[in-house]
């Protein structure tokens, strides 16, 4: 399975992230970060698809997002 893990910069983006990922038929979910990057805010998208597809959606929308890190477990 595909999983990316979309860093974002506040938990409210973290939110609406993932509802409209969601709407769009991309499986996701809201974890906390064992270790965030400084300008994170602890939490993250794991994405369960098509991960370059789910961060252009995200760009779209300019829904922002610190680092994305591709293959994450």
């Amino acid at each position: 399975m595909t999983v990316c893990i979309v860093e974002m910069p506040s938990y409210t983006y973290a939110v609406k992230g993932r509802k409209l990922l969601r709407a769009r038929g991309f499986p996701c979910e809201i974890k906390r970060n064992e270790s965030a990057s400084a300008d994170s805010c602890g939490y993250s998208l794991y994405v369960y698809s098509n991960c370059r597809g789910a961060v252009r959606i995200l760009d779209s929308y300019s829904v922002p997002y610190t680092h994305v890190v591709y293959g994450g477990a």
